[in-house]
């Protein structure tokens, strides 16, 4: 009788232990697990529109700073073509200048050789020799730049000529000349001041139209645009059949 209770006693005891054994841990681990992956959906989740919000902006910005660059590219573009204009302008009225004064020179033979210089059989000798140097100073001159191409020195020869020979037939186109080197030279505002003494104080002179024609073109590069188109308009006027004027249409048309 004793042995049979201990023996379901034992039975007992181990149909417990085994139950509670078997239910806790599955309970445990099951409310453990359920916590721990909400946790990391929630984090997951929260990282996800972090990241996608990140990722709106970068787009924004790039796409800002793309626009930005498209509108600084037009820019320059534009200013570039605009510089283009202006250079291809400028070479434009400097080649017209130079052709103008090609143009003088190849006329030089035509318009403005020396005249022969007579000997009069009742000239007395200091008159003679006084008309001989005056014709080889200015000659001389004149070789300085159509011959020699030295400017600088044509500049000297043609300012000490109207110095010693200020009643020379030569004293009109040795002012011209004058003008022209000193143009050449860039010195533009003494050029004026010689091309304007034969256009003031020698009325007769063949080099009044194209002085008149280079003082406008003068005030022109100066920005004196009011003056340079009266000086054309003078040309146009005093001078209508002149080369000089039809230059000077071109260069009213021009402006």
């Amino acid at each position: 009788m004793k042995k049979n209770n201990l023996q379901m006693a034992i039975i007992l005891a181990t149909f417990f232990s085994s139950s509670t054994f078997a239910t806790a841990p599955v309970s445990d681990v099951t409310g453990s697990a359920s916590g721990v992956t909400g946790s990391v959906s929630v984090v997951t989740a929260a990282e996800g529109v972090s990241v996608e919000k990140q990722l709106e902006k970068f787009a924004r910005l790039l796409e800002s700073r793309n626009r930005m660059q498209i509108i600084m590219q037009n820019q320059l573009t534009q200013l570039s073509k605009e510089l283009r204009e202006i250079k291809g302008g400028m070479e434009l009225f400097e080649h017209k200048i130079s052709e103008i004064e090609n143009r003088q020179r190849n006329l030089y033979q035509l318009v403005d050789q020396p005249k022969a210089v007579s000997t009069p059989t009742t000239a007395n000798s200091t008159a003679t020799a006084s008309s001989a140097g005056e014709q080889l100073a200015y000659q001389a001159a004149v070789d300085l730049v159509l011959v020699n191409k030295d400017y600088d020195q044509a500049i000297t020869a043609f300012e000490a000529f109207v110095i010693d020979y200020p009643e020379s037939e030569y004293i009109a186109n040795s002012h011209y000349w004058l003008g022209l080197v000193l143009y050449q030279q860039k010195k533009r505002k003494e050029a004026r001041v010689a091309f304007l003494t034969v256009s003031e104080k020698f009325p007769e002179s063949v080099k009044r139209a194209d002085s008149l024609f280079k003082i406008g073109i003068i005030d022109e590069y100066l920005g004196e645009l009011a003056s340079a188109k009266e000086f054309y308009q003078k040309v146009l006027k005093e001078y209508p059949n002149s080369s000089a004027a039809g230059l000077a249409q071109k260069q009213l048309n021009a402006l």
